[in-house]
């Protein structure tokens, strides 16, 4: 499903992150910036790198790079919450903030992001969504000058779906409401 609400256009598919074409892509990491030897290899040693140099950032955060060899122009690495850790609401509502945030600060026009926390970090899939999407649409009441696309890219059919229905209820509750600009 796609819908331009107030300037942004949003969508939630179901493909592979690292083959999108867009300013940013968000990586899931850890406080190490620690990243997978297949990634690594795809992205390229200059990613490597810039995670080496900065070092380590804490859960909830966000920072970016370059994006190496990969077909972005920018790298956001999102340091995810686990579940059972604590305060994990908070701290993937920040995140999902910061991603959105870096990007529109560093000029760029689109970003794609997975859902972040889920899967091996054991965010309940349903929570995730319903979180990351209220944030993503909160976003696009602020004063945004250039980011015009968010899309949340989901690695299988029942993540797309569980995100797809979650982003459906969302847009009826703001055109029931009156709230924002919602085009479907």
């Amino acid at each position: 499903m796609k819908a331009k609400v107030n300037k942004v256009n949003i969508r939630m598919i179901q493909d592979e992150l690292l083959g999108l074409s867009v300013g940013a892509l968000v990586h899931v990491t850890d406080p190490n910036l620690s990243l997978d030897p297949v990634f690594a290899s795809e992205a390229g040693p200059d990613v490597t790198e810039a995670c080496l140099e900065i070092g380590w950032c804490r859960v909830g955060s966000a920072v970016m790079t370059t994006a190496g060899n990969l077909c972005c122009e920018k790298l956001i690495h999102a340091v995810a919450p686990r579940w059972g850790e604590g305060s994990e609401r908070g701290k993937l509502a920040n995140l999902t903030r910061s991603c959105l945030w870096l990007a529109e600060e560093h000029g760029l026009k689109s970003l794609a992001l997975p859902a972040i926390s889920s899967g091996t970090l054991g965010y309940p899939l349903e929570s995730c969504a319903r979180l990351m999407i209220a944030e993503i649409i909160d976003f696009t009441f602020e004063d945004i000058k250039n980011l015009r696309s968010v899309v949340v890219c989901l690695e299988n059919a029942l993540a797309w779906e569980v995100f797809d229905t979650e982003f459906a209820r969302t847009l009826d509750r703001l055109r029931a409401r009156g709230e924002g600009k919602v085009k479907v």
